[in-house]
Formats: C-alpha cells, sequence, structure tokens
C-alpha cells in the first residue's frame, strides 16, 4: 500500500530549481492543471517563510516584465481562506500557472557554492496543490541552492557591550548606484530597504524631492566580544524584486572603560582580566600604539580560572573626545579574548609660554632652535619632554636633570615641511611621576 501510494504520489510530483542570492526574487510559474471532469477549489500550501504565492497582478506583472515572460496574467484569480492560504478555483480540465516568488533575506554564512570543488548546499521543500478534503492533485518540490552574493560596501562599528547602536547613514545618490534604472519617469524613485536580521530595526526615510535619503538602524550590541555580522540590501522597486546594493555591517561588542586624561600627561590604570578554563598565551594589541601603553606589552600566560591586572599608561597628544581600541588575542588560536573601548576625555594643559618662529617650506634642511626651562624647586630634579607632533620636533635630549633654581636650555630640531601653512606643537615638560608641570607652545609658520 506504501509503495502505491507512493508511487503514486511520484507520478503527480514535478520539480523546480532556485538559484538563490541574498535579496533577489527568484520569480517563476507552475502549470496547475485540474485532471478531474468535474470543477474543484484548490488550496496551495506552502509551509516556507521565504515561497510565497503572488497574489497581485500588479507584482505578478512586474515580475513578468522582468523575465520576459509571455504568459497571461489572470485578474483576481486567487481567493484567500481563514488561514490565509490561497485558493484558485479550476474549471473541468482546465490549467493555470501559479506565480512564485523566492526570496531570502538571511544570511547563511555556509555557502560554500563558490569555492572551488565544493559540492553545492541545498534545501528541498513540497509544495502541495489540495481538492477538498486534503487530497493532492500536484506536488511541486522546489530545491534552493543558495548562491554567493556580491558586497557593495562594508561598515565596521564598534560600541559598548549591551547598548543600542543607534545609526543614521545618507544613502548616495539614486542615479549614482550601479544598476539604477537610466531616465527613470517622475523623478528619483523611493528607496526600500531590507535586513537579514529580523530583529534589527532598518528603515529608510524620505525627507521629500531633492533631498537625500537616509537608512536609520537600531541594533542591539551582545556581551563583549560578540561580533555580530548583518547584511541591508537596498531596493529602488516596490516590489522588492533585485537589490541595487548589499551593505555588510559588523558591529563590535566592547567593554566600555571611561578615561579622563590631560594631553601629554600620563594617566595609569589597570584592568581585571578573568582567565578562561584552560590557560592561555595572550598579547594586548592597541589601535593607538603611540598613545596607550600596555604593560605586559609581549605574550604572556593567563592562567586558568585566575586573575591577573593589566597595567595601561594613557598619554594623548591631543586635546577632545576620542575612542582608542584595545583587544587581548590568544597567540595561538588567533582567539579574541577581551575587547576594551576606552573612551577618552582629553584636557589641554595649561600653556604657561607662548613662542612664534618662521621656517623655509619646501623641504630642504630641518632647523635647530633652543628655550630655556627655569626649575623652580629648590632641590634637583628629573624632567622628561614629550611633544603632540613627534614627526615636525625632536628633542636634542629626551629627559634632562635641573639643580635648585637652575636655567636648564632644550635643544629643539624642528623637521623640514614640504607646504606652507601653520603648525601650533606643543612641549610638555613632565616630571619624575609623569605629571605635568609646565607646556609650551610653538607656533611655527612655514613659508
Amino acid at each position: 500500500g506504501e509503495s502505491i501510494s507512493r508511487m503514486l504520489s511520484q507520478a503527480i510530483t514535478a520539480t523546480h530549481t532556485v538559484h538563490a542570492v541574498l535579496g533577489t526574487a527568484e520569480f517563476f510559474e507552475f502549470a496547475l492543471k485540474n485532471p478531474y471532469g468535474v470543477q474543484h477549489t484548490v488550496t496551495v500550501e506552502v509551509d516556507h517563510p521565504e515561497l510565497s504565492v503572488i497574489l497581485d497582478p500588479r507584482e505578478w506583472r512586474h515580475f513578468k516584465e522582468l523575465t520576459k515572460s509571455a504568459t497571461p496574467v489572470e485578474e483576481e484569480m486567487f481567493h484567500l481562506r481563514d488561514d490565509l492560504r490561497p485558493q484558485v478555483y479550476l474549471r473541468p480540465k482546465e490549467t493555470v500557472r501559479i506565480p512564485f516568488k523566492y526570496q531570502t533575506f538571511s544570511a547563511d554564512p555556509a555557502v560554500v557554492v563558490a569555492q572551488v570543488g565544493a559540492s553545492p548546499r541545498f534545501e528541498l521543500f513540497p509544495v502541495s496543490f489540495q481538492v477538498s478534503g486534503g487530497k493532492p492533485i500536484a506536488i511541486l518540490r522546489v530545491k534552493v541552492e543558495p548562491q554567493p552574493h556580491v558586497v557593495d560596501q562594508t561598515f565596521r562599528f564598534y560600541h559598548p557591550e549591551l547598548t543600542f547602536l543607534k545609526k543614521t547613514i545618507r544613502l548616495p545618490p539614486w542615479h549614482t548606484l550601479p544598476g539604477a534604472p537610466v531616465g527613470m519617469p517622475g523623478g528619483e524613485p523611493e528607496m526600500f530597504v531590507r535586513c537579514s536580521d529580523p530583529d534589527i530595526i532598518c528603515e529608510t526615510k524620505n525627507m521629500g524631492p531633492g533631498e537625500p535619503q537616509d537608512i536609520f538602524l537600531k541594533v542591539a550590541g551582545g556581551p563583549s566580544p560578540q561580533i555580530k555580522k548583518f547584511f541591508v540590501a537596498i531596493y529602488t522597486d516596490v516590489w522588492l524584486a533585485a537589490p541595487v546594493q548589499i551593505w555588510q555591517f559588523y558591529l563590535h561588542s566592547l567593554q566600555r572603560l571611561d578615561v579622563s586624561c590631560t594631553a601629554g600627561q600620563l594617566s595609569r590604570l589597570s584592568l581585571l582580566l578573568r582567565g578562561t578554563p584552560a590557560p592561555r598565551r595572550v598579547q594586548a594589541f592597541t589601535s593607538h600604539p603611540q598613545e596607550l601603553e600596555v604593560d605586559p606589552d609581549g605574550a604572556f600566560l593567563l592562567p586558568a580560572n585566575g586573575i591577573q591586572d593589566l597595567y595601561l599608561g594613557v598619554r594623548p597628544r591631543r586635546a577632545g573626545s576620542r575612542f582608542i581600541y584595545l583587544n587581548l588575542v590568544d597567540v595561538e588560536s588567533h582567539q579574541l579574548v577581551s575587547s576594551w573601548l576606552l573612551c577618552l576625555s582629553c584636557r589641554q594643559p595649561l600653556i604657561s609660554k607662548a613662542f612664534e618662529i618662521s621656517l623655509p617650506a619646501g623641504g630642504g634642511r630641518g632647523c635647530n632652535k633652543r628655550i630655556t626651562y627655569t626649575n623652580p624647586y629648590p632641590s634637583p630634579r628629573l624632567y622628561f619632554l614629550y611633544t603632540n607632533r613627534p614627526d615636525l620636533l625632536q628633542f636634542k635630549e629626551d629627559s634632562f636633570e635641573g639643580a635648585g633654581g637652575e636655567v636648564y636650555t632644550i635643544g629643539l630640531r624642528f623637521a623640514p615641511s614640504q607646504a606652507a601653512g601653520e603648525e601650533e606643537i606643543l612641549i610638555h615638560i613632565n616630571d619624575h611621576e609623569d605629571k605635568n608641570e609646565e607646556t609650551f607652545c610653538v607656533k611655527v609658520t612655514y613659508q
């Protein structure tokens, strides 16, 4: 009985293959025939969220024009049941074409069909056409073979963990996008967006004719060091047939660390590292090694389930608010163990003296100058020299010792500049604990 049933089922089964690309709608029609000598109402049973019957005749017509399909479009062919399953009425022996659309927005990282020698992965699911009593008169097996998709642009955002990233991105003028229609009637088209992650709020705002359009994103960040990856498809047609651009996004969740500091002065702080169940050899890496020192600065052993301090020294070169990224990496497996976002709020030190000098522009040799500094203390002191522009200024000596009340001459060497203009160079004079004693400002005019 089972084998007869299986053979009968195979006799009414057809297969259609869809080569699915992220965001692109794949349109096809299925010829459904009523094999009986009496009329029937046929229910189309589709149990896959990415495959749907096209019910709107305008959408059906749009896809037929895109695919240059010559078959007719029938108005109001479908009736929706209470459970929203489409039904079609068939006269005896009548054949109609049922329009389908397959469209996926879920980005599958395992699409490996582009790799040489990889056998294509595919998904198979049935569509059943049933008369009353649930008896099938036809079965369509849809075979989906995922294809790799193009990425037009990649965005990376670094954000404090467990917070919402809210971002507005301005879209380029639509006519500059590859694949945009030429000479479109009615001026600029409306833009539409869809996101590969249903939990992300992604919408576009039309600001009126002639105004640029913005994409608004609201993404929930996970715990550090999680990296969330998703895609946004951008369309210029209301039926979302094929995206004109696909954007890839990475959201790096980092532990936030607020640091209040002074430009040119070393601020010290420490981070508590917690060991994982197994011991690991780790090393800290930073986005701004000239402004952030780490100790230990090489690879070190993080004991299993233990606790260890990582010491930081922050010396910003300029005032203002900015971010520095710090990663702790397993040097053997190259895994990210921890990630921090240092949010610097940096004050300008008090300028105690200002100088103005003129230097020739256009290369050539550098220039030597001298300035004096008086030790204001009655006892000998050790001083360290720093500048915000080591590319333009070097010291003859990076440190000096001055006796009580002694006037010390600091030798300066200015590097040649290729272009004319003005630069403000700061000279930080710090004590033995790296606290700022005084800051001089040298305004250099290259002419």
